[in-house]
């Protein structure tokens, strides 16, 4: 709905009391008014704008329908608004009805001004639209006899009657002018023309419409440009002309190119250099040769310093450094450690070596039995023995290095160590006293399970 206007009037009796609840119909002209309502009956609405939805399934219960809308509803579609819906199959689902809930994508209606339940339209097929801030016709005055309607601008015939009778003949408001307001008058058509240069729609306007002034198309190589030559003259199309040049332009006759790369890095060529006349200069960059087995890199230790073709160093792969307190070491059957958070599903953690350091306390540890264990998932890789851990008192440490020793996880999809944490714990039996610390440091890659 566009350019809709607002049409108001009140209904009273002849004491001058405000008549409630008398029935308004609004007709298009010519109107037969010899029935109550008459005929025909216009489009009218709420508000002097209006939204469109669109409405995806519909259902019946209990003598109320409910329409789904694609998108959630336009902000008028609240509780007591009216909505008008067309072009569902069956039809049984059109009309205009009044909003009694709105639950996000749902709305819920009902019949309006009656108590009347709706009959079952039956299962929804498909269609529906929606015209939003639409009004029943005809619609009832309000508790102080006024009333009001929106429609496009036109003549109307305005029949007001009372089905309590308390207007014993219906009054009839012919020739009703409803109109844009102030200064509305006979123009009927507005156009717009422009110069060749520009582009103008939506020209002539009937009624309502808007007008746009856009660029026309130019032609390649193409500009708009004064007259070449002689005095001035309205713009136009054309090239550029040897007058347009400022003076001293064009003295350029060659051009050439070079192009530098360090030669550790890339191989670098210069082609079609210099150009005299035209032509292209080609500047190609590539890759040299690289050694078996090894990496572009930057220094293997140290600071910051240029790449240079090397082989992986240890320090290379990712690694992580975890300590343990004595807490720690003294609860690790009842609190596993996490040494490698999990990496995420779809992937999982391979350990390459695992270094153990011990560092003796106050007190050394005592172990009554089961085994040390790194474990990812249903993974595990126990220590043969616990000898690590049991080292005497301050300032003694001691060092275990060893390599993954390989493991095969529990079956499933996915399995047990997809996105599985690389964890310390021990299988049975906390170790007793001690109060030493340890340091874990785990080299490992992450590998994809799909």
């Amino acid at each position: 709905m566009s350019s809709q206007f607002r049409y108001d009037g009140r209904v009273q009796s002849t004491a001058g009391f405000a008549v409630s609840g008398v029935s308004i119909a609004v007709l298009t002209q010519p109107a037969n008014t010899s029935t109550q309502p008459g005929s025909p009956l216009a489009t009218i609405f709420a508000a002097a704008t209006s939204n469109a939805a669109t409405i995806t399934a519909a259902s019946w219960l209990a003598g109320s329908i409910s329409f789904t809308f694609s998108a959630p509803p336009p902000a008028d579609v609240v509780v007591g608004s009216f909505i008008s819906v067309s072009g569902i199959t069956p039809s049984g689902y059109n009309g205009i009805w009044q909003v009694t809930g709105v639950s996000g994508n749902v709305v819920t209606v009902t019949t309006p001004f009656t108590l009347t339940a709706i009959a079952n339209p039956g299962s929804y097929v498909s269609g529906g639209t929606v015209a939003t801030s639409a009004l029943p016709n005809p619609f009832f005055t309000d508790t102080l006899g006024n009333f009001f309607f929106y429609a496009a601008a036109g003549i109307y015939t305005v029949q007001i009657y009372d089905t309590q009778g308390r207007i014993p003949t219906p009054l009839i408001l012919a020739d009703q002018n409803v109109v844009a307001g102030g200064g509305s008058g006979s123009v009927t058509s507005v156009a717009l023309t422009v110069p060749a240069e520009f582009t103008v729609t939506g020209s002539p306007i009937v009624g309502a419409g808007t007008l746009a002034i856009g660029k026309a198309n130019i032609s390649a190589n193409q500009f708009l440009r004064g007259p070449t030559s002689g005095g001035p003259a309205p713009w136009a199309a054309g090239p550029i002309v040897a007058a347009d040049l400022p003076a001293g332009t064009g003295t350029v006759t060659s051009v050439a190119a070079t192009l530098t790369a360090p030669a550790s890095l890339l191989t670098a060529t210069v082609g079609g250099s210099p150009i005299t006349t035209n032509g292209t200069i080609v500047l190609t960059l590539s890759l040299p040769n690289n050694q078996p087995n090894t990496v572009w890199a930057g220094p293997s230790s140290g600071g910051p310093g240029p790449n240079t073709q090397r082989s992986l160093v240890a320090a290379d792969l990712p690694q992580v450094v975890t300590s343990l307190t004595s807490a720690n070491i003294l609860n690790l059957l009842t609190t596993p450690i996490t040494l490698v958070a999990a990496p995420g599903v779809g992937f999982r953690i391979v350990p390459l070596f695992i270094q153990i350091v011990l560092f003796g306390g106050a007190a050394a540890y005592t172990d009554a039995g089961g085994a040390v264990s790194f474990n990812i998932g249903s993974s595990s890789a126990p220590l043969s023995n616990n000898n690590i851990f049991l080292v005497t008192t301050s300032p003694n440490k001691k060092i275990q290095v060893f390599s993954w020793p390989g493991d095969t996880d529990t079956a499933g999809n996915p399995p047990t160590d997809d996105n599985g944490a690389l964890t310390i714990s021990k299988v049975t039996n906390n170790f007793a006293a001690g109060n030493g610390t340890a340091k874990i440091t785990v080299q490992y890659l992450v590998l994809p399970t799909t």
